[in-house]
């Protein structure tokens, strides 16, 4: 029987409010580099797919992997627009800017039917958890919104990104629950879906419009709850 919902956040619950590659660009041209919005949208795209995931091992703790794992996502962007290695200096000022830009709560926004979802989760007597890649910024991102959960789980806590099996195992721990009392949610089919799956625990793909979070609870209400 289902206990808990377990959320993606990133493309699940929020969204960037505006294109990223226009954050990109505006960011690149205050620091004196201006470049075209479909040339970072192209690099943006080529850098993030091939980039492999933070390198856990060689730092302290999770949040520093994260974060250098992201200034490479940075630094590869403008490195393959400029076809050549960006200066250490801008490298760290852009860098620099767009983490904390999106560290700001009002740099996303949330899809229009979260708080409605999450109201009647509780309702039903669901617990909910977040279990997403991302970093320490995420608390205050959903703090930000007013999304509360029983436990927010991040790639950085963890040290581990979807869909390895650690960081839902994380999860699992952390809530105490088997496998099958936890029903995860998200909008990848690798990371979500085929993540969760292969430990055990049901998943949903978010696929909107034609399928989103009332969708999503629906079944939940049918696995379980009250």
């Amino acid at each position: 029987m289902i206990r808990a919902l377990c959320f993606d956040a990133a493309g699940t619950l929020i969204e960037p409010a505006e294109p990223v590659a226009e954050v990109y660009a505006r960011t690149s041209a205050a620091a004196g580099y201006p470049v075209e919005v479909d040339a970072v949208r192209r690099a943006f795209g080529v850098t993030f797919s091939g980039i492999v995931d933070p390198d856990w091992d060689s730092h302290p703790h999770g949040d520093a992997a994260e974060r250098e794992w992201w200034k490479s996502v940075v630094c590869g962007t403008f490195g393959e627009i400029l076809g050549e290695p960006l200066p250490d200096a801008f490298g760290r000022e852009i860098f620099h800017a767009l983490f904390d830009h999106y560290a700001d709560p009002q740099a996303w926004r949330v899809f229009p039917e979260v708080q409605e979802v999450l109201a009647a989760s509780r309702e039903a007597g669901f617990r909910i958890a977040v279990v997403s890649n991302f970093d320490r910024r995420l608390h205050a991102i959903l703090e930000g919104h007013a999304l509360h959960f029983e436990a927010v789980i991040t790639s950085a806590d963890a040290r581990s990104r979807k869909p390895e099996p650690a960081i839902f195992r994380h999860a699992l721990a952390l809530l105490g629950l088997s496998p099958q009392e936890l029903f995860h949610v998200g909008d990848s089919r690798i990371a979500d879906l085929e993540g969760a799956h292969a430990l055990g625990i049901p998943a949903f793909l978010l696929d909107r419009p034609e399928t989103g979070l009332r969708e999503f609870l629906d079944v939940a209400l049918e696995k379980g709850g009250k």
